[in-house]
């Protein structure tokens, strides 16, 4: 299993590690070929703050076939959006910047 590392160009140095917060706290919406595995066609919708079903200690359990969604998702830090430093980590600080804006988590 591997951890999701998006599909966008990650900043020099920069990868998720550890982090799943994009699994654990942002919301997966319906849409059909978007939000379903590649294998099975499953949609795997979620609301904001619900981990994913397939979130495991060790990171994806269905990496290989995850979504779209999932493939093409990158943090503002991962690309070095918003100057956010290395010690601006969503595991370090609890927020994600998504597309700009910046979403806090205090009870990650």
């Amino acid at each position: 299993m591997r951890r999701n590392s998006g599909d966008g160009v990650p900043q020099k140095g920069r990868s998720c590690g550890a982090c799943t917060l994009c699994c654990t706290q942002l919301e997966i919406e319906s849409k059909p070929g978007f939000s379903t595995r590649l294998d099975t066609a499953e949609d795997i919708a979620k609301g904001a703050g619900a981990a994913c079903q397939y979130l495991t200690p060790q990171g994806c359990s269905i990496y290989e076939v995850r979504p779209l969604v999932c493939r093409q998702f990158a943090c503002d830090w991962l690309l070095g959006e918003k100057k956010f430093g290395p010690q601006d980590s969503p595991m370090n600080t609890g927020r994600i910047g998504v597309r700009g804006v910046t979403l806090h988590f205090y009870n990650y």
